[in-house]
């Protein structure tokens, strides 16, 4: 890939086989399959996007109280194995996998049929605390680790989530790790009168909840709002009219809330640990619950303040970098 004289990649790839996520509504998944494809086509002279098909039929399917439907989840992923199977693989053909861990399937197709490069993002993994598998972590981290090893590269969204991969691995796994963050996400941002003081739009898990932080600033603070939305407009109404978005997860390894939080024009107070220092600056991040409550205070009266994301640009960016780590 060249930049020309007007700052604009030219198209001088051959073929990418892009394998999406299932589109969970109202998750990121659910834009990654279009805006990944949309991407891509700017660099790549075709791009054949796996289960395309079968995410249209299935589009009314809901998540529910998890991230993603597992079963469907899984028949998604058998459906992209089929595809795939099918093909004609040429041999400069570029693979990017979007979910090297949930379900898990693809990866056992491609030891039978590899392509000349092959990429991934790895999102969570079974070594992640309260992980969907972490009661299967014994054995799971292995095949994901033993995995990683097919790729050139594994893309994650955090140094805290590439060192962690690295420590729980030994000398052949996970070094082929590379720091990508995440891109932004597309929003029609509405700017809306600040009306909740404080809000939380994580899943209601002990990952994503701390139960005894969040009781202690409904007890002397004020009470936590809450919703439930159907569509991505009300949810970033929703951001935009809220003063502080709290975080309190007991594990994350990017919060793509925070970016769109920031993006509407709303406060993130998040715990000084896990990604999140890479992500927040210092006076947004908090220790305990008495440093929670005195930011609380503060940021509840100056509210405009919206912190600077640490890794903007790397957000900006984010697939100029891929693109260029594709090319290696």
């Amino acid at each position: 890939m060249r930049e020309d004289v007007n700052g604009l990649w030219s198209k001088q790839m051959g073929r990418i086989i892009f394998v999406p996520q299932f589109p969970a509504e109202m998750r990121y998944q659910e834009w990654w399959l279009y805006k990944f494809e949309k991407e891509f086509k700017k660099n790549f002279e075709e791009v054949i996007v796996l289960g395309k098909t079968t995410s249209i039929q299935n589009k009314n399917i809901k998540y529910g109280k998890i991230f993603s439907p597992v079963n469907s989840s899984v028949e998604f992923e058998l459906d992209q194995i089929k595809e795939y199977i099918s093909l004609d693989i040429k041999k400069d053909d570029v693979l990017f996998l979007s979910d090297i861990s949930f379900p898990g399937l693809f990866c056992n197709i491609l030891y039978h049929k590899k392509c000349s490069k092959m990429f991934a993002f790895c999102h969570a993994t079974s070594i992640n605390k309260f992980d969907y598998f972490e009661k299967d972590r014994n054995s799971k981290f292995y095949v994901e680790s033993s995995n990683s090893i097919l790729f050139d590269k594994i893309f994650v969204g955090s140094n805290y989530h590439k060192e962690k991969l690295i420590n729980m691995g030994n000398d052949i796994y996970w070094k082929n790790t590379e720091v990508v963050y995440l891109p932004k996400p597309t929003i029609n941002i509405i700017k809306e009168d600040k009306i909740y003081n404080i809000i939380s739009v994580a899943r209601p898990t002990i990952q994503k909840v701390n139960k005894e932080i969040e009781d202690k600033v409904e007890k002397n603070i004020c009470r936590i709002i809450r919703k439930q939305f159907t569509t991505w407009d009300e949810y970033y109404k929703f951001l935009s009219r809220s003063k502080i978005l709290l975080i309190s997860s007991h594990e994350d390894t990017f919060n793509y809330t925070i970016l769109e939080a920031i993006m509407c024009d709303t406060i993130v107070l998040a715990p000084n640990k896990l990604c999140f220092p890479e992500l927040l600056p210092e006076e947004y991040l908090y220790n305990d619950y008495k440093e929670l409550e005195q930011k609380i205070n503060i940021y509840l009266k100056n509210y405009k303040n919206i912190p600077k994301l640490k890794c903007e640009k790397e957000v900006n960016e984010f697939f100029k970098h891929i693109i260029n780590l594709m090319e290696i």
